[in-house]
């Protein structure tokens, strides 16, 4: 799906501080959940972001709507939670595109 202000998908921004010698293993535990998870009714899609110096993981997931989103939420809580021994502190917050820029040709 092309992210545009119109089609106004949620966006789910997920940001893990975790150790520097944590960092992988969130990275492949939340790969192994999103593996399990990836058929849901109304998931778009998700990226995962590593910061270079190991302190942080982001996940970017949109959903067609709100209700998917939080019936995904209600469904998962508990298999999210396990995540939390890899991380020191999570902060998932929900977002609307407001702006949207492209190089063109790439």
């Amino acid at each position: 799906m092309l992210i545009t202000k119109e089609s106004q998908p949620v966006t789910l921004i997920n940001v893990f501080e975790t150790r520097p010698e944590q960092q992988q293993a969130l990275i492949e535990n939340w790969i192994r959940f999103v593996d399990s998870v990836k058929r849901e009714p109304g998931l778009i899609g998700t990226a995962l972001h590593r910061s270079m110096d190991g302190k942080r993981v982001v996940n970017y997931a949109q959903w067609q709507s709100e209700t998917d989103l939080d019936r995904f939420q209600k469904k998962y809580r508990e298999q999210m939670e396990g995540l939390v021994p890899f991380a020191e502190r999570i902060d998932p917050r929900v977002y609307e595109v407001v702006y949207r820029y492209e190089q063109a040709g790439c």
